[in-house]
């Protein structure tokens, strides 16, 4: 037998409990004895709580710069503003057919956000997230091949991420 197993610690519940019986005062066991095997027990398995870890961090999670989106730094020349950008993309809905024209005229009654500021505003003025559209290719129903169709779709608008959260907003009134 190596030395290991001789201190190997019990781990199984019925171990520990006949261990603290065997320490019990009441069962003829000493007293700070079976303190100790209650504390020992705590350290060992884990039954007492555990300070905060020092240097803890919360994971991460990716800014709008890490996120892959759709190019957007050309989107306002060939359009001269948001809502002209819009137009154009629903305009495009008869060239490209469907499943995906009918997407892009979802577009039909949004509108640009006024001022510079805001949420909405910032929306406008970033490309649409790739994660974005896989949520509105699989909304639509589109196989694999689809939705690698409808990237390059929105790619060519290029689509906004408030185009792409607006046709998500869509597609979920319709379903409700």
């Amino acid at each position: 037998m190596s030395p290991r197993t001789l201190i190997a610690p019990p781990t199984d519940r019925s171990m520990w409990r006949r261990l603290l019986s065997l320490a019990h005062p009441d069962r003829g066991g000493d007293h700070s004895l079976f303190i100790w095997v209650q504390a020992l027990r705590e350290y060992i398995a884990g039954d007492g709580i555990d300070p905060p870890r020092r240097g803890y961090e919360h994971p991460r999670r990716p800014t709008t710069t890490d996120t892959p989106r759709v190019p957007y730094e050309e989107a306002f020349e060939r359009a001269g503003s948001f809502d002209g950008l819009t137009r154009y993309a629903v305009a495009m809905a008869a060239d490209v057919g469907d499943p995906y024209g009918w997407l892009l005229r979802l577009l039909d009654d949004c509108y640009e956000a006024p001022g510079y500021g805001g949420v909405l505003y910032r929306q406008q003025h970033q490309g649409a997230t790739y994660r974005q559209l896989a949520a509105i290719g699989h909304r639509a129903g589109m196989s694999k091949q689809e939705r690698t169709r409808w990237y390059r779709i929105a790619e060519s608008i290029p689509l906004s991420q408030r185009h792409a959260g607006h046709i998500l907003c869509r597609l979920r009134e319709r379903a409700a």
